[in-house]
């Protein structure tokens, strides 16, 4: 049976904020990859982008969902290229349930503005955000599209996209152990 969820998708879909309801309504614990990063660094993301570059953050990354693979009973909620590395994606496709949450380029990019800003974005500084979230989407939709379940979280509340993602997850769960759906 798998015991993870990972949620993958752009950022500004809606990982960070889904990961916790997700977690509560199962009884298990919800994971941070950023966060996690940042607590280990004891630095920000742009500061370690800053310092090191996108393969220096990456490779932080990929140490980190590692270790975030050996739990059992966790939300994971990954950075937006997380996906990027295939030992990423072989990882979380081990023993857990990929979600992807999906949201149209002009909808990113109003969530963007809402949080803070491209600014606290390190791959949309310097660059119209709206031209530069269309081009890295597009560059990764066929990986994102590797999910188990893939949701559009444009027009739905939290709860909603909650609910179908529980949905999904308890379908599959049944489907996989042989039950009835």
């Amino acid at each position: 049976m798998k015991d993870q969820i990972w949620l993958i998708g752009f950022m500004g879909t809606g990982k960070s904020r889904l990961a916790r309801p997700l977690a509560t309504a199962l009884g298990w614990d919800a994971l941070d990859i950023d966060t996690l990063i940042e607590q280990r660094t004891g630095d920000t993301v742009p500061a370690i982008f800053d310092r090191g570059g996108e393969a220096a953050f990456r490779v932080l990354e990929s140490e980190v969902i590692e270790d975030a693979a050996r739990r059992e009973r966790v939300v994971v909620a990954t950075g937006g290229g997380s996906i990027l590395a295939e030992a990423n994606r072989n990882v979380m496709r081990e023993r857990g349930f990929i979600v992807c949450l999906e949201a149209r380029p002009d909808t990113i990019a109003a969530r963007i503005r809402q949080s803070g800003g491209a600014s606290e974005r390190p791959l949309l500084r310097g660059a119209d955000p709206l031209t530069a979230i269309a081009a890295l989407k597009e560059a990764r939709q066929p990986l994102y599209a590797q999910a188990d379940f893939v949701i559009h979280t444009d027009d739905m509340t939290p709860d909603q996209v909650t609910h179908q993602v529980l949905t999904a997850f308890n379908e599959q769960t049944a489907v996989s152990a042989g039950g009835p759906i």
